[in-house]
């Protein structure tokens, strides 16, 4: 048999017995019918059918499970280091370097639960300065670059931190606030006296 158009021979036509032996075959095989003729012609041919072996698998590329092992591990690295550096942080006690090693500062003070309702990754909660403590406050108040002789400097720093008196304020708390300013920011933060502290 000839093919009009490119003058080839076509494949012979199968007999009806055959492709009723065909159909049946899909048929026993309990699956979707449509899948098994999806399969069976694949891009507008027909294929000859075999029955698949064993389900069809998710194929997984070879380093796909590794780069998942390793991605568990960084994240269960990360949160282990930043606990064990948050449980570090809480009992620490800095000393604050200056005229004498009085002035101390933490992130948790027994016995003073006005300590920790404002956290701060950079500041710590309580400063002991002058015999009292001072708790951190959600407050910032502007300096400037330049020294300020409301907020002289007590000559206390901690690391980038240094440590301010308050002698004139327009809301009138001079003396019951501390300032500390991470330098070289215009700003620092406020901490008030905690008269409960000890």
């Amino acid at each position: 048999m000839l093919d009009a158009h490119d003058g080839g021979r076509l494949p012979p036509r199968r007999s009806v017995s055959e492709r009723a032996a065909q159909r049946e075959r899909m048929q026993r095989t309990g699956r979707n019918r449509y899948a098994n003729l999806l399969h069976t012609l694949q891009a507008g041919q027909e294929l000859p059918w075999q029955p698949r072996s064993g389900g069809h698998r998710l194929a997984w590329h070879p380093i796909a499970g590794k780069l998942i092992r390793a991605a568990a591990v960084v994240g269960l690295l990360y949160v282990a280091v930043t606990a064990a550096l948050g449980i570090w942080r809480d009992g620490r006690v800095d000393t604050w370097s200056g005229p004498d090693g009085l002035v101390t500062s933490g992130q948790r003070l027994a016995g003073c639960p006005q300590v920790g309702l404002v956290r701060d990754d950079l500041f710590p909660n309580w400063i002991r300065f002058d015999g009292a403590v001072y708790a951190l406050t959600a407050s910032n108040r502007p300096m400037g670059f330049k020294a300020d002789p409301d907020f002289p400097l007590t000559g206390y720093r901690l690391d980038q931190m240094a440590l301010y008196r308050t002698l004139n304020t327009p809301d009138g708390v001079a003396g019951r606030i501390v300032l500390v300013k991470l330098d070289p920011s215009p700003v620092g933060r406020v901490y008030r006296q905690a008269p409960d502290c000890a």
